[in-house]
């Protein structure tokens, strides 16, 4: 590897070359760190060794750090990076420099808290696989994503652009799920049998491991520490030359990726297996800054499912002992009371434990891309609230004509909530109890926003255009 080359991995994104300019093509045949003080670093110096150091041996010697580098020189070694801080004062001594470039040295400034270890793992990553030359410029391809993702800390876009390049579908799990855009992907369903499998035992995979989706898909999962990195294609492109740089990558792609990670993969959701019983569950996700206290405000035996600092949302889980199923209503309101939430999702219907686990999947992914969303909102209008997030504005303005939403939002946002649940629910007495109101109090808002588009009293009872009027409610929570 060239020190050009050198200078592209990810962990030397804000590192620059200080001196020594015309040594950007001297080839590096190995890494070494150095801490020893000169004259013992004599021992190690081999000619096309690149060395990383930070002078904490020699912070006071500066006479041996100029001495070190000009045999460095002499052994025609391949270059140094050095990082000032905080042993240096967060400066390269000028004699250093002027060595460098009077010799064609690369002298390269390192930022303080770059980890040596992360420079070793990612130049042996690339350094020690033998790549054709169009192979070679997708690595190099590959790395600039790595740097980007390290200015952006964007998940959701690191997944789609190594996607694209890799010319493989991805699902990255993190505290929530990201995935590539690919039609016939099911996300939810593919979480689904990864958490099956994976709570087995996941301490005793060798990663990556293989789990067959179905008669022709399999996806290829790899651990990380906390994060996993998913591969999902064709069976019998496994072994093809395409998917072989993805499994190059993917232990990069994972270890980047635990760092946004509050639990590793295998306790998240440990509860749900063993320890919930047989009862059905309703189930709640809450949104708000800070979720640290929320077990103790909440007052009830709740089970947490995930909590997710990160994002800002907790998935609450309700065993279903109510006599009837409209008991749960009263129970929501409390919980808003107590938490105050920005967004609350909520179950109208309990589920079995067979099926809760995928819905709850499917729900994490939908909020992770709606996140803009304040208020409540049933699960069951998530799927609506997701593709009318994506729908064409063309289509919006259908809805509702060149005025847009604006002009029916105006101060009336809680008495169209009441509307939206009403249509969802369609029973006056839950809405009140979900909404904290008296049953008269909804008559009346449902009277008066029900004459705003145009219907009149009794169409309650029947005769609305249910669907359109839902879709029209929708669209203005996701504008407004």
């Amino acid at each position: 590897m060239e020190v050009n080359d050198f200078l592209k991995i990810p962990s030397l994104g804000q590192s620059y070359i200080t001196a020594g300019h015309d040594g950007i093509f001297n080839i590096i045949k190995k890494i070494e760190v150095i801490e020893e003080p000169y004259p013992a670093i004599r021992d190690f110096l081999v000619p096309g060794s690149f060395f990383l150091t930070t002078f904490w041996c020699m912070r006071s010697d500066k006479e041996n750090r100029i001495q070190m580098v000009r045999e460095m020189i002499e052994c025609r070694c391949a270059g140094l990076g050095i990082m000032p801080a905080p042993n240096l004062g967060g400066t390269i001594d000028e004699e250093i420099i002027a060595l460098g470039n009077q010799h064609g040295f690369p002298v390269i400034y390192i930022p303080e808290g770059t980890g040596w270890g992360n420079i070793i793992s990612e130049y042996g990553l690339l350094a020690h696989n033998l790549f054709s030359p169009a192979a070679n410029q997708q690595m190099t391809d590959v790395l600039n994503l790595f740097t980007e993702f390290h200015a952006e800390e964007d998940i959701g876009n690191f997944c789609r652009n190594m996607s694209r390049l890799l010319g493989v579908p991805l699902i990255v799990s993190t505290d929530t799920v990201y995935s590539s855009d690919q039609q016939d992907m099911n996300v939810a369903m593919i979480m689904a049998k990864v958490q099956s499998v994976c709570q087995r035992n996941i301490k005793s995979f060798v990663s990556p491991i293989t789990i067959r989706i179905d008669d022709n898909h399999s996806v290829v999962v790899h651990f990380g520490k906390k994060a996993l990195v998913i591969a999902y294609t064709v069976s019998r492109m496994l072994d093809s030359e395409t998917f072989q740089l993805f499994y190059k990558i993917a232990p990069a792609m994972a270890k980047e990726l635990d760092k946004y990670c509050t639990n590793p993969y295998s306790i998240r959701g440990k509860h749900f297996i063993g320890d919930l019983g047989d009862k059905p569950m309703h189930y709640v996700l809450l949104k708000r800054k800070n979720l640290r206290q929320i077990e103790r405000e909440l007052g009830h035996p709740y089970i947490i499912y995930e909590r997710n600092d990160y994002l800002n949302y907790c998935i609450i889980l309700i065993p279903d002992e109510f006599k009837k199923g409209s008991e749960v209503y009263p129970l929501y309101r409390e919980m808003m009371d107590q938490t105050q939430p920005e967004l609350f999702v909520f179950s109208q219907v309990s589920m079995e434990k067979r099926k809760l686990i995928a819905k709850l999947e499917s729900i994490k992914y939908m909020v992770s891309t709606l996140a803009y969303l304040e208020g409540m909102y049933s699960v069951d209008e998530l799927p609506l609230l997701y593709i009318l997030a994506f729908a064409p504005l063309e289509y919006r303005k259908h809805l509702f004509g060149e005025s847009g939403t604006s002009e029916l939002w105006g101060d009336d946002k809680g008495f169209l909530e009441t509307l939206r649940m009403y249509i969802l629910i369609r029973n006056v007495m839950d809405v009140g109890n979900l909404q904290g109101i008296h049953p008269n109090s909804v008559k009346y808002r449902l009277k008066k926003m029900l004459s705003r588009f145009g219907y009149r009293e009794e169409d309650m009872l029947g005769d609305l255009s249910y669907i359109e009027l839902l879709m029209q409610l929708e669209v203005m929570a996701t504008e407004n």
